[in-house]
């Protein structure tokens, strides 16, 4: 289930038209680039995605929000960016030494 700008403005009550859906749309473009980039050079966006949805996801959807209300990110990232951050580099991590290729059926989400 990859982020697309209209569910990602209906979740955060913003009105669609043309104009706001670009913008939100090269923010999730951008996210994807900074998570992949901030977890690991040995995946794709796109593998990532596929792998590790529900994290990626969440990961992008955070981001984009933060740089939708503030594109500086002024007080740098959020807490909870930053969290899903590090559960996804670690189970990437841990995947990667084990040599995981279960398609991502072993994610969980610990609460």
């Amino acid at each position: 289930m990859a982020v697309t700008a209209e569910a990602l403005m209906d979740e955060l009550h913003i009105d669609i038209d043309d104009a706001e859906k670009l913008t939100v749309q090269n923010l999730i473009d951008y996210a994807k680039e900074i998570v992949t980039d901030s977890i690991t050079d040995d995946l794709t966006t796109e593998q990532l995605e596929m792998k590790y949805p529900k994290l990626f996801d969440l990961a992008t959807k955070n981001l984009a929000t933060s740089m939708y209300y503030d594109r500086e990110l002024t007080n740098g990232t959020s807490k909870g960016y930053q969290m899903v951050i590090i559960h996804l580099s670690a189970k990437v991590a841990i995947d990667m030494k084990k040599g995981s290729d279960d398609d991502g059926n072993n994610e969980t989400q610990t609460i």
